[in-house]
């Protein structure tokens, strides 16, 4: 009888079973240690306990090796049979989960899909998404989170989430959906009182509306530069944002499809007609698990289809806007 304590011998055990491939023998091996008993394993099995007991003793012969000291008592794992049942155990899950995998491509999606996304992208966009993907997807329900606060999808238990602006470096699969542009503004009342900045610089003289914790306003052409701003208003959530500069509180960088009818009317006004702003990335972002669910593929595979063709963020302005800051 040989003995193999260390991981290089118990992977050159793996790969003799594998060589001899019987995953039945794997299976009811897991299945022991897993009860801790022949017996239990047997049961849970719906297998005589003669067959439990004949597959382990022809997986050890196989294996030239004992994974297992038996009693008339006790059954308990060898050094080597512990380090065997800790590989087999992870061969056997995967087995387990592409069989689920396989099983659900051929079903419909159901169950429970917890969403996050930030307050004004959820109501203004993807509530309407939502609707429609329902209408076919009758076996789905939707718990939706609309929150300015970055959730952390795996203690949160979420499925997908929505982020608008770069991402940080993290383990979930981002698919793109497009980029919002942002529109810096004020109010006719405002500028009336404070005048029109023409270069950002100028922007550390007016008073600023920010979003959080914004400390620079960044601008990309005709080029690149940056602005520290003290805001007299922080607030972090983007309707807030627009009430105040309706109010004529202060400049702000608002989402276009937000401040869009206001600009139509001439509520608000846009600045810096020269000095564009990098546009805010849009993602769907989801866990990086080795096998999406149903629910989830199908939730994300619509939607990227859907906003292939139409980004209902994106806001063209008439001709009579001759505003580079106003294009998409």
């Amino acid at each position: 009888m040989l003995l193999f304590h260390n991981s290089n011998s118990i992977n050159q055990l793996v790969d003799i079973a594998m060589e001899q491939f019987d995953l039945n023998e794997i299976a009811i091996f897991v299945k022991v240690v897993d009860a801790g008993s022949f017996t239990g394993a047997a049961k849970s099995l719906g297998l005589p306990k003669s067959t439990v007991s004949r597959k382990i003793t022809q997986l050890e012969e196989r294996l030239a090796v004992r994974l297992l000291q038996r009693t008339t008592r006790t059954l308990s794992l060898t050094d080597t049979g512990t380090a065997y049942y800790q590989q087999c155990s992870r061969i056997i899950n995967d087995v387990q989960e592409a069989n689920v995998a396989v099983t659900e491509m051929q079903s419909k999606p159901v169950g429970t899909l917890r969403i996050t996304a930030p307050m004004l992208f959820g109501s203004m966009v993807l509530s309407d998404i939502i609707a429609d993907f329902l209408k076919n997807n009758s076996g789905i329900q939707i718990d939706l989170v609309l929150t300015d606060q970055t959730l952390d999808l795996i203690q949160e238990g979420i499925d997908v989430a929505f982020r608008v602006g770069v991402l940080a470096d993290s383990s979930l699969i981002a698919r793109t959906l497009g980029t919002v542009n942002l529109i810096t503004c004020a109010s006719p009342a405002y500028i009336e009182k404070y005048g029109m900045p023409e270069h950002p610089q100028d922007l550390t003289k007016h008073e600023i509306l920010a979003w959080g914790q914004t400390k620079s306003w960044d601008f990309d052409t005709p080029e690149s530069f940056s602005v520290n701003v003290s805001p007299k208003v922080k607030v972090n959530d983007a309707f807030s944002l627009h009430k105040l500069a309706l109010n004529g509180l202060g400049i702000a960088r608002l989402p276009a499809f937000l401040c869009a009818d206001d600009i139509r009317s001439g509520a608000l006004k846009p600045m810096m007609c020269n000095w564009s702003v990098n546009s805010a990335p849009i993602h769907a972002l989801y866990p990086s698990n080795r096998h999406l669910s149903v629910k989830v593929r199908s939730f994300v595979d619509y939607i990227v289809e859907e906003l292939r063709h139409d980004q209902p963020w994106n806001v063209e302005f008439e001709k009579d806007h001759e505003c580079d800051a106003l294009k998409v």
